[in-house]
């Protein structure tokens, strides 16, 4: 009798946690058709409201969505992506990003079937005292959104105007550029990059000592990341150049041979890559990276590349999640053998 009450205690807590999860982001699980088709339901307005937190009554005159905080490269197309659906709904003409000396995107107009233009621009101010405007946080816009919806036109424009702030480049297809995240996760211990743990150097050795490129370049915004100095101390033939951020972007759009890294950064930027051959990376059969490849993108497309996948051991895994930045952390990065070879999956 113990273990028949125990069992359905568990099962009645699950059930519960699933209303919850279900009740807090039903947002995201509600297919597109049933929001666009009814925006005049009381459902609309209830989620909207949630949303932005404002009254009711004022749900349908909203003009302007302005999105405040600077973003960094991967978020900003993930909210602006968001922010556009938010405009769908509410029938909004303009959205305003707060300005940012990078900039990505220009003042541009999205043609939608239903009529609606809405304009896209940066501006460094926000007028509060505006009543037909709604001020929301980046960081509340990007994860409170829309990111399973696919959209083409979206992506098609987002390139085109990305290309226009980009530097052209010419890549060679015999050439490999290898993305190495470092930056914030390796300075300090950040709650928020829990599920960002890195390839080990084995994973980055096994493919140089498998592969033959003509060259091998790292893209990487510093050498914080441990296995940096050790690849280039054990390859003399590494090129790591010292780019800005808009040219680093521009080298993983063109680039035809890419070395992936669990990044925000690096999901967005070949999401506008139409030169992409072959991709080296590792522990896609996790869910978490399952979550990083579907949940974090602007654009759900299927492989039109070759990708060449290594699952990482689970004595790996378990020890560097929640990644902490801890020095033992740093030091398994290192020591860890990659005894398991590539799964090949073909697009």
């Amino acid at each position: 009798m113990l273990n028949i009450n125990k069992n359905f205690i568990i099962k009645l807590a699950f059930i519960i946690f699933l209303i919850i999860m279900l009740l807090e982001y039903s947002i995201i699980f509600i297919p597109k058709f049933f929001l666009i088709n009814n925006k005049k339901t009381i459902m609309k307005k209830i989620l909207l409201s949630k949303i932005f937190k404002i009254n009711r009554r004022n749900i349908n005159n909203i003009s302007t969505l302005f999105i405040k905080n600077k973003i960094r490269f991967g978020n900003y197309f993930i909210c602006l992506n968001n922010a556009i659906v938010y405009c769908e709904f509410l029938g909004c003409k303009k959205i305003i990003l707060e300005y940012n000396r990078i900039i990505y995107i220009n003042s541009t107009t999205f043609y939608k079937n239903n009529n609606i233009n809405i304009t896209i621009e940066t501006n460094q101010t926000f007028n509060s005292s505006d009543n037909n405007a709604v001020s929301l946080e980046a960081n509340y816009i990007f994860f409170k959104g829309f990111r399973f919806l696919k959209n083409i036109i979206r992506l098609t424009i987002f390139k085109k105007q990305l290309l226009k702030n980009l530097p052209k480049i010419i890549t060679n297809p015999n050439d490999l550029y290898i993305y190495i995240r470092g930056g914030d996760i390796f300075l300090h211990s950040n709650r928020d990059a829990y599920s960002y743990f890195q390839p080990p150097l084995c994973f980055y050795t096994k493919i140089l000592n498998e592969f033959r490129f003509r060259k091998v370049f790292i893209i990487s915004e510093d050498k914080l990341n441990p296995v940096i100095p050790k690849l280039l101390n054990k390859y003399s033939y590494i090129i790591k150049n010292k780019n800005n951020i808009k040219l680093d972007i521009s080298y993983l759009i063109y680039a035809y041979n890419l070395v992936g890294a669990r990044s925000t950064f690096f999901l967005t930027s070949i999401k506008f890559n139409n030169n992409l051959k072959f991709l080296w990376d590792y522990d896609c059969s996790s869910l978490i990276q399952k979550y990083l490849h579907l949940h974090y993108s602007i654009y759900m497309f299927p492989y039109y590349y070759t990708l060449y996948n290594m699952n990482l051991s689970i004595h790996y895994r378990n020890y560097m999640s929640p990644w902490i930045n801890s020095q033992a952390q740093k030091n398994m990065m290192l020591k860890e053998k990659c005894k398991k070879k590539f799964d090949i999956i073909v697009g």
